[in-house]
């Protein structure tokens, strides 16, 4: 998956992230650049499921290491409707517990540039896709 459009905090915006299919992922795995089998695909939906899994567990850590920060599970739920959706069309379960593991995992194992970023998008306020992607690949440990 990658980031479609931009991220906008500006006037209090929600900071909201477009997820696509990365045609380039896709065929860098093999996988054929089709939306529709894409959608039955259970290792595109399970990864799906740990990026929009992502958004609520980074507030739960937040709310963990920051005085002040609560996480709002009411900004998840559209996220989760779709994601359910998403799981239920690959013939996959609906809970997605574990995909919430595999989210919290990530993002702890990499609290620090989580951190970092979110200073950078506060800084800027209005941020599009390709920069998010270049301050992620200049500061991360693992790309």
């Amino acid at each position: 998956h990658d980031i479609g459009g931009s991220i906008n905090l500006q006037d209090g915006g929600a900071g909201e992230v477009n997820v696509a299919l990365s045609k380039r992922k896709l065929q860098a795995n093999g996988k054929p650049v089709d939306r529709l089998a894409a959608q039955l695909d259970k290792e595109i939906i399970i990864d799906l499921a740990v990026v929009l899994s992502a958004g609520l567990v980074a507030e739960r850590l937040a709310q963990e290491h920051v005085v002040g920060i609560k996480a709002n599970p009411s900004s998840a739920l559209h996220d989760h409707d779709f994601m359910r959706q998403s799981l239920a069309i690959a013939g996959l379960s609906k809970r997605f517990d574990r995909h919430e593991d595999a989210a919290k995992q990530i993002l702890a194992s990499q609290w620090d540039l989580v951190c970092s970023l979110a200073t950078y998008l506060f800084e800027k306020q209005s941020v599009d896709s390709a920069s998010v992607i270049a301050f992620i690949e200049q500061h991360s440990k693992i790309v």
